[in-house]
């Protein structure tokens, strides 16, 4: 079926020119550039990996089969299939972890990653922490770690439209040093973000889920947020000298008695040892953000749709930026995947044009005759 070859080139006629773009399949019944003879495994990653120059681009093929570990070490541009995509293949790119390595020789800093399906996480390896990483598009079961250790932190990272369930800098103190230039934006958070010390650190139109959502976080600036849980804290440890503005809650309970006073403003002053208080307004406590259809405020439902009403509270101009709160609001609201309830509205597919459908309409022909097919395409912007 050689047509599939022609499919996956096609997908990628408008990526940039100036550098050289490279296919990747670990399944050999939708062959590649760079195929694995067998299904599974990172052979074929390996080998696309290696023949690409710092800049390249490698889109990574979905597949039924997971690509594993895939370890980055120069600057690339790597995009999979999207982690549910809407098309007739339905095919994610699943990898089980990322590592992006830099040391004094060779370096992942400037890459950018989209479109997999992560079962584990992101995580900076080698001697020192990558710079200007770019996560777009992605769901990742794991941690995204932005530093390599307590001392060797990122700067310039940009993590933005994924699904997450950590997000963690090294900040274990209100003394220690932290990653900065950090943007988290318009993502929905699972679990909790937590070990930053920093006023370069926007944490901005977020959707956080469930409870305990933030602890260990110092000087940060974190806004236009809405936290939604059955039962349960936003705060949790320390939580000190941030800057709180236009924020949606929609239980009375911001932190908890034993550590925070008052418990039920996100401006509430630090009781354990060194006090402190966090600052800011605008923002909106017991009230129910009003989303279109949301069942369960506990965790990510693939068919709810995180969209306000129009009558919630949190509707432009409500946001610091005169938009909606949440995840459609700001400066990178989250792009659909399909329609509200279909299962892909908050599954995009990455910005690039891609097949959607093939339809072989005439699978008997003649010698010499024409094999007619029909190809759908979109332009996921």
């Amino acid at each position: 079926m050689k047509f599939l070859s022609i499919i996956g080139l096609l997908t990628l006629l408008h990526l940039s020119a100036s550098a050289t773009v490279r296919t990747v399949s670990n399944d050999p019944t939708r062959p590649a550039q760079f195929t694995t003879a067998t299904g599974g495994g990172n052979t074929s990653f390996i080998a696309a990996y290696d023949a690409s120059s710092p800049g390249d681009t490698l889109y990574v093929y979905g597949s039924p089969f997971d690509y594993g570990t895939l370890t980055i070490s120069k600057k690339m541009i790597v995009i999979g299939a999207g982690y549910g995509p809407n098309n007739q293949f339905g095919q994610a790119t699943r990898a089980g972890q990322i590592n992006l390595f830099r040391d004094g020789s060779t370096d992942a800093s400037g890459s950018v990653i989209m479109g997999f399906l992560i079962s584990g996480g992101i995580s900076c390896t080698g001697t020192l922490a990558s710079l200007n990483i770019t996560l777009s598009r992605n769901r990742i079961a794991g941690v995204v770690q932005t530093y390599l250790n307590a001392s060797n932190t990122a700067s310039g990272w940009t993590i933005y439209n994924n699904i997450i369930a950590y997000i963690l800098g090294s900040s274990s103190s209100r003394t220690a040093s932290s990653p900065t230039n950090i943007i988290i934006a318009n993502n929905i958070i699972t679990t909790y973000l937590a070990y930053y010390n920093s006023n370069t650190v926007l944490i901005d139109h977020n959707i956080f889920l469930s409870s305990t959502n933030l602890f260990s976080l110092w000087n940060v600036i974190i806004s236009n947020n809405i936290f939604v849980r059955s039962s349960g804290n936003v705060f949790n440890g320390e939580v000190v000298f941030c800057t709180f503005n236009n924020n949606i809650s929609n239980q009375n309970t911001i932190g908890g008695a034993t550590q925070f006073n008052p418990t039920n403003i996100f401006e509430a002053t630090w009781i354990g040892s060194g006090g402190g208080s966090n600052s800011g307004g605008g923002n909106l406590v017991g009230t129910n953000p009003l989303f279109v259809t949301v069942p369960n405020n506990d965790s990510y439902d693939i068919t709810s749709n995180y969209r306000l009403q129009a009558g919630s509270p949190g509707k432009a101009p409500f946001s610091t930026d005169g938009s909606d709160a949440g995840i459609y609001g700001g400066s990178y609201p989250f792009p659909s995947g399909g329609n509200p309830g279909s299962g892909f509205d908050t599954s995009p597919m990455p910005p690039i044009p891609q097949v959607i459908s093939v339809n072989i309409q005439n699978a008997t022909i003649a010698p010499n005759g024409t094999l007619n097919v029909k190809v759908q395409g979109r332009v996921n912007n």
